[in-house]
Parts: C-alpha cells; sequence; structure tokens
C-alpha cells in the first residue's frame, strides 16, 4: 500500500507508508532508490522530474514531501492515477516506486447526426488531434463547441451526446459524438418595449445580425445566436447613445420557442431623456489656445449629445480632420485629451476637455516583420517615416497607403505600431506586414469586334483569347544566385511581363516587358521597356497586317504641387507593314508605317488600396505626339509617299476617377474618360491608326492597329462610331460598390452603375452630352494568381446602331477577364 492522488489530496501525512515487510514508522530518511512503473507512453525520466523526487533528498515518512509529489503529477491532467510506494526501507534509507495509470489516447472521433460538410467545419473547430491523450475537459470543450454551432446554423434544439468506448489499440479510445440536430430554428419575432419616440422598426435596423423571418431577405438569415446578439444590444445601446439618448441601456431580453420551428425575442430597454451639449471647456492647453481647438472639434452648444461624435472630433477621425491630429502631427505622440461629463440641469452636458500635450517624440527606428518575400530596402524606400523625424500621423498615414499601393500586402492586416519610450522622448515604428500573392497568371478573354478589310470581307474578331504571367515582385539583381529561384528571385518591387493574345490563326500578339520603379535605388525615378509583335492576317482575302513596338519608359516622382504626382516619358517606335488593310489607306494596296511618337503623362493617385479603394482619386492626363514631319521635311516631304512612311499625330486622353466612402465599406466611384487624335496638317488626312473604339466588353491590350477599345457596357460590338474608329469620345461612369468579401485571398465585391458614352468620326460634330446611356449591375472577385473577374448585366437606352443597321444597344451580358470595363 502506497499514497495515492486521491489520499493525498486531503490527508498527505495522515498515513503510515506501507511497504511488505510492514507498516512504517514516522521518521526522517533518504531516498536511495527510484523507479517508475505503469508509464506506456511518457518517459519515466520526465515522470520523475515532474514529481521533484530525486536520489538522496530526504524525505519525512509519511510527510507532505511525498504527497506534494503525487500532486505535481495528478495536476498535468495525464494520468488516472498516481500512487508513490515503498520497496525497501533499511538503515535510514528508502527505496521508492512511482506507479501511473495514464489516461487512454483518442485513436479516432466521428461525428453522426450532421452531413459532410458540417462534420469537417466542426472537426476543425474542435480541435482534437489523434494519439494526444483524451481528458474530460476536452470532452466538455468539444460538446460546447458542437452545441454552439449547430446553434449558429439555426438548431436551436440540438442535443447532443457521446460515448466513448476502448478502441483496438494499446490504451486507446474512440469518441463518438452523436447529434439530434431537431429542426431548424427561426425568429418569428422580435418586439421591443420602453421605446419612446423612436420606432421598433429603426431600433430593429441596429440588430445587424439579428433579424426576423423575412421572405425577401435572403441575404441575412434569421438565425438566433447568443454571441452576435449581444453584440447587437450593444450597437443598439451605442446607437441610441449617438441620438443624445445618454441614460439609454438594456434592461432585460428573453428568448422562448413558440413552436418547434419559431422562437421570439423580446427586449425591454430604458430610453430616457434626449441631451444636448451646452458648454466645451478645455484645460491644460498650452500649445494651441481654446478658440482653435474648439473651432478643430466642430461642435456648437445646442447640438445632439453624442459621445462617438465626441470621441470622432477628438482622435478617432480616419481622415486627420481632429484635435489628436494637430499634436500628432507635431510630433506630439504621448498627447491625451480626456473628456470629462457634467450633466447640467434636465437635458444638458457640459463636457471638460483635459489636455494631456507631454514632449515630442523623435522616430529612433524603422522596424518590419512579416515580409517573407520582399526586401526590407524595398519598404523602407516606400515610407515618410524616417530615423530622426518628428512623429507624424498623417506621415505614418501615407506611409500605410504607399505600401498598399505596391500590391504585395494584405490590405486588412498591414498596420504600423508605434513603440514609444516615454523616458527617452523616442519612438520606434513597426511596420507588421503580411505577404499576398502578388504574381498572376494572367488570362483574359472577350468578344471583339468584326473588323473588315477594303472590300468588306470579316478578317477578324471574335473570341480573343489572351495568356501572360505578370511577376509583380522580381529581382533581376539576383538572377545569378540559384537559391532566389523561388520559382523566380523576388524581392527587389521590380516588374516583368509575358503576354501571348491568340484569335485563331488570324490574329497573335507576343509582348514583354520590364519595369524598375526604384531604378539605380536611390530615388523614386522609374525605368522601363516593353517589346511587343502582332501580325493580322485576311480568313478569305489577302488581307495583312503586321506591327513591331518598341518602348522606352522614364517616370519620376514630383514634389510639386505635392507628391502624390507622378510624371512619365515614353519614347515609342512602331513599325506597321499592310497590305489591303484598311479603307483608310485609299487607293494603296500595300504600305510600310513608321511612327516615332513621344508621350508624356501626369498622374496623380491618392487612392488607399490598389484592389479595393476606398478613398482617394487617381487622374491622369497624356499626349502622345509624332514630330510635325510635313512642317520639319516641307519641300522634302511628299504626301502621297509620306503620309504613312513617316505617320504623323498628336493623341490627347483623360482618366479621371474618384472614390467616395459612402456608409461603412460602401464606395460611390465616379469616372471621366475622354480621348482626342488630332493631325497638325489640315492638308494631310487623319492617322488610320492609334483611333478610338467604343463599346462591347473592352478587350485590353489588343492592338490590332494601335487602337484602343473603351468598353461601353449595355451595348455590344462593333462599336458605336465609324466602322474605322474615331476621333475622339468620351465616356462617364457611376459605380456604387458594396463589397462581400474583403479577404485577399478571395476579394468580392457587387455593384450597379449608370455610364454614357459616345465616339465621333468628325471633330466638329463632338458633344460630350450627347451620350448612349446605359446601367445595370455586375460582380467582381479578385484572385491573387488570375487577377479580376467579372459579369456585369447592362442594358442600353439609347438607339445605337453599327453601319449595316445592327442594334447595338438593349439588355446585355458582359464578362470580362482580367481587365476593368
Amino acid at each position: 500500500m502506497g499514497i495515492s492522488a486521491a489520499r493525498a489530496a486531503f490527508w498527505p501525512s495522515a498515513f503510515l507508508l506501507v511497504y511488505a515487510q510492514g507498516t512504517l514508522e514516522p521518521s526522517t530518511l533518504t531516498i536511495a532508490g527510484l523507479r517508475v512503473e505503469g508509464n506506456q507512453y511518457i518517459d519515466a525520466q520526465a515522470i520523475l522530474i515532474t514529481s521533484g523526487l530525486y536520489l538522496s533528498q530526504k524525505v519525512r515518512v509519511p510527510g507532505d514531501d511525498l504527497a506534494a509529489a503525487v500532486q505535481k503529477l495528478w495536476r498535468q491532467g495525464i494520468f488516472g492515477d498516481v500512487q508513490i510506494l515503498a520497496d525497501s526501507v533499511k538503515e535510514g534509507k528508502i527505496w521508492l516506486a512511482i506507479r501511473v495509470e495514464e489516461r487512454p489516447r483518442l485513436s479516432r472521433f466521428v461525428l453522426r447526426g450532421v452531413n459532410k460538410s458540417q462534420a469537417k467545419e466542426i472537426s476543425e473547430k474542435i480541435g482534437l488531434v489523434r494519439g494526444t491523450i483524451f481528458t474530460e475537459t476536452q470532452r466538455l470543450n468539444a460538446q460546447r463547441i458542437i452545441l454552439n454551432y449547430l446553434q449558429s446554423k439555426g438548431y436551436y434544439q440540438a442535443r447532443l451526446t457521446t460515448d466513448i468506448e476502448p478502441d483496438t489499440g494499446k490504451n486507446t479510445v474512440k469518441v463518438t459524438f452523436r447529434v439530434e440536430r431537431g429542426p431548424r430554428v427561426k425568429i418569428e419575432r422580435i418586439t421591443l418595449e420602453g421605446l419612446q419616440d423612436l420606432s421598433a422598426g429603426w431600433a430593429k435596423r441596429k440588430l445587424k445580425e439579428t433579424k426576423e423571418r423575412r421572405f425577401y431577405r435572403f441575404w441575412k438569415r434569421s438565425r438566433f445566436q447568443r454571441k452576435e446578439f449581444e453584440e447587437d444590444l450593444e450597437r443598439l445601446t451605442r446607437a441610441l447613445h449617438e441620438r443624445g439618448y445618454r441614460d439609454a441601456r438594456i434592461l432585460s431580453d428573453s428568448v422562448w420557442l413558440v413552436s418547434p420551428k419559431r422562437l421570439r425575442v423580446h427586449i425591454q430597454l430604458y430610453q430616457g431623456r434626449r441631451y444636448y451639449f451646452r458648454h466645451i471647456y478645455w484645460e491644460g492647453n498650452s500649445l494651441h489656445d481654446s478658440t482653435t481647438l474648439s473651432r478643430i472639434l466642430g461642435i456648437r452648444r445646442g447640438e445632439v449629445y453624442n459621445p462617438t461624435l465626441l470621441e470622432r472630433r477628438l482622435s478617432m477621425d480616419p481622415n486627420g480632420n481632429d484635435v489628436a491630429s494637430l499634436y500628432l502631427d507635431d510630433g506630439y505622440l504621448f498627447f491625451r485629451a480626456e473628456p470629462v461629463e457634467r450633466v447640467v440641469g434636465e437635458d444638458s452636458v457640459d463636457v471638460v476637455i483635459r489636455i494631456f500635450e507631454g514632449p515630442q517624440a523623435t522616430i529612433r527606428r524603422l522596424l518590419t516583420e512579416g515580409n517573407d518575400r520582399t526586401r526590407d530596402r524595398v519598404i523602407l524606400r516606400e515610407v515618410r517615416t524616417l530615423p530622426g523625424d518628428k512623429f507624424s500621423r498623417s506621415a505614418l498615414i501615407r506611409s500605410q497607403r504607399e505600401l498598399l499601393a505596391l500590391g504585395y500586402f494584405d490590405q486588412e492586416k498591414t498596420q504600423i505600431l508605434p513603440l514609444p519610450d516615454p523616458s527617452e522622448g523616442v519612438v520606434d515604428l513597426k511596420y507588421v506586414l503580411e505577404e499576398r500573392p502578388s504574381d498572376q497568371v494572367f488570362l483574359q478573354g472577350g468578344w471583339g469586334g468584326r473588323i473588315r478589310d477594303a472590300y468588306g470581307n470579316v478578317i477578324g474578331g471574335g473570341l480573343i483569347l489572351t495568356l501572360g504571367l505578370r511577376f509583380n515582385n522580381f529581382s533581376f539583381s539576383r538572377i545569378p544566385y540559384k537559391r532566389a529561384w523561388r520559382p523566380l528571385p523576388t524581392g527587389d518591387g521590380q516588374q516583368l511581363g509575358l503576354q501571348v493574345q491568340l484569335n485563331g490563326r488570324n490574329f497573335q500578339n507576343y509582348a514583354i516587358n520590364f519595369l524598375d520603379p526604384w531604378f539605380g535605388g536611390r530615388k523614386p525615378n522609374s525605368f522601363g521597356v516593353s517589346a511587343y509583335y502582332s501580325i493580322q492576317t485576311g480568313i478569305l482575302s489577302d488581307f495583312h497586317l503586321s506591327i513591331l513596338g518598341l518602348s522606352v519608359d522614364l517616370g519620376r516622382r514630383l514634389r510639386f504641387p505635392d507628391d502624390f504626382f507622378r510624371s512619365y516619358l515614353t519614347v515609342a517606335y512602331r513599325y506597321y507593314t499592310a497590305r489591303n488593310a484598311f479603307t483608310l489607306l485609299g487607293d494603296r494596296g500595300q504600305a510600310y508605317v513608321n511612327i516615332f511618337a513621344l508621350r508624356q503623362a501626369i498622374e496623380r493617385t491618392s487612392i488607399d488600396a490598389p484592389i479595393y479603394p476606398r478613398s482617394g482619386s487617381s487622374v491622369i492626363l497624356s499626349v502622345e505626339a509624332t514630330p510635325p514631319w510635313s512642317y520639319i521635311l516641307r519641300s522634302g516631304y511628299v504626301p502621297q509617299r509620306d503620309a504613312l512612311r513617316l505617320l504623323e499625330f498628336h493623341k490627347w486622353r483623360m482618366d479621371a476617377q474618384f472614390f467616395v466612402r459612402v456608409v461603412g465599406n460602401m464606395v460611390l466611384a465616379p469616372r471621366f474618360r475622354l480621348g482626342l487624335l488630332g493631325r497638325y496638317n489640315p492638308a494631310l488626312p487623319f492617322s488610320p491608326f492609334e483611333r478610338f473604339f467604343l463599346g462591347g466588353d473592352g478587350i485590353q491590350g489588343f492592338s490590332i492597329d494601335g487602337r484602343e477599345i473603351i468598353a461601353l457596357r449595355g451595348y455590344a460590338s462593333p462599336f458605336i462610331g465609324p466602322a474605322n474608329g474615331s476621333l475622339a469620345f468620351t465616356k462617364f461612369t457611376l459605380e456604387l460598390r458594396q463589397p462581400i468579401s474583403l479577404n485577399p485571398a478571395a476579394m468580392l465585391w457587387v455593384h450597379a452603375f449608370a455610364e454614357g458614352g459616345n465616339a465621333w468620326g468628325n471633330l466638329r460634330m463632338v458633344n460630350p452630352l450627347q451620350l448612349r446611356r446605359s446601367f445595370g449591375v455586375g460582380a467582381r472577385i479578385f484572385l491573387p494568381m488570375f487577377g479580376l473577374l467579372g459579369v456585369d448585366y447592362g442594358y442600353g437606352l439609347d438607339d445605337a446602331r453599327d453601319p449595316n443597321g445592327f442594334p447595338l444597344g438593349g439588355g446585355r451580358f458582359h464578362f470580362m477577364i482580367g481587365q476593368q470595363l
């Protein structure tokens, strides 16, 4: 007989240690031997260490030492029984044996009464691992998780039993969770008691996750979930406070079943009287006077009391229009503003705002975390917070925006953590990032318009397919290192693109491009090169058109008017070989065209995220022009010979898009685009190339003749305007976007749109207000490996027809892969 866990827990010193030769009298003995028995999986040495017993240790027998050893082993939760026995005692020495009985291990667990998808979700949630010790705590935790899961699915009356039985393995058990789901229960009615001048409908709308059953509400199920219900009650209370009901609170709530499939929810609340702001006082402000602070706060006497508004105007405005920004942008990181409220009279509140300015903080170090592929220098060159600078919150916000614009990091998980050291007056900034896939397998498809030769024969159009690879975080400098090929060298923020575009055998296009946004590594000056070759042949005619294009791009960041501006300069050369190509070529059966062009673009981009922007704008103005050969060469210029051989034109474009947050993550996105193709010499015809085509799906990169295709949803191809392309176009778009999921692995949103556009073949007929209008709805999903995918249904309102009289408007679906409409 020995000391067991159960006995030692209550009477550790009341028992005599018993061994084979008889009963041991109380005495102090030296441990001369220790052994472990009964262990099957757990190492004996680990058991000895956990017990705290060791050789040559003096212990009082019986006494607290051995009882404490039993308790240490018992608290591990892995033994069903623990005993310490005496093998032998002689000459003041004792030989002890620790006998343990291990708890059984889980060999497998089974879920009965649920379908396969539910069983998979539950298995991931309960976290049971085969081969580990199965305890009573694990059983109770698993049962709780299963019941909570079933209730979240609407099975409010679900029942659960657990069967534990020995399995075939040594000291293993099989656990079976048997579920009786019962009927799915939905909320029949929500009643509220205590509202005075507010409607029950208003209050129910504040319950975002707890909804009554309605046949038309397909996007939200009427399930009762206790956790979400508690959050809804807090949300309702906060909404009442924001309306001035400062004393509003929830008194009680009740939930009961009225039938096997229906339940009711009753909420009793106290609304109280409405309060108003009276006086606002400032204390402790020495840098800025009270008048300035009150102006920024923007709360006037007599306004409805709103604690959320007060908090936002003090320090929580995401746009930086708050009192805290005034201090934080000037380095006062330790600034605090604590409002103290005092009720005056029956319905007024005075607020005393106590200011703690503190010292200015200087940035000491910049730290990065989570950039597994992107090099630190790529991150640090984008930030606006440098060591030695004064702390500035606006600089932090700008730095975060620049990092998200790279497209390498998850915009929902990117954050900047200030780590202040008040004793030194400094702060370390830690950039916490999470890389997301940025490389893309670029798939693009759509229907191109019918293209005809000089004799009216169809030479192209139909399904255009594009396959490309786009590496957005490429590293040219790491190419020689074998370890960097995973599968390609990455981390320097360079871009490499390869593309193949096909329309059967009669159209092929091959392109390659490279861009380094920080060429040289010291200044934000970009350098890029690109080349492409395309060939188009007729189906039933002797049509031939091939294009070889080369370009070099230089870009730089501007400081005026602000550093959101960038300038891009492109030098391009394009060589066309055309045979029986277009009626615009006149009676020439074959022509060779050279285009030497210079393109200057000014861009201002301040969007907060590249995929789903919620604020900011993107405006691009560009002009592309060739030399005026007819004026430069003068008498040496022969129009019939040189009008195509040395093509001349100037092309102007504008694209402006704005993003305005409406509520939550809902975004209003207006956009305006225009383009114009001009000529220098009125005696020469307009360029037959580089024209605009409006309508259809807007297949990006379809460069048969340098044409630019602009989508106009609700209208089909062929395009609005002349069959050979237009000299000018305008397009207006208004979209209202609502995200469904902002998970970077699959970002999804829906939108409604209204847009209008038109194209003209004669510049004298241009009228920006004469539009072909349409409206519709659509959805977009962004998959990192494939880019942007989407579908739209647009309805064209106006009567637009192609040259053959075919109607282009009406209701139409538009599918897109890889491009923005």
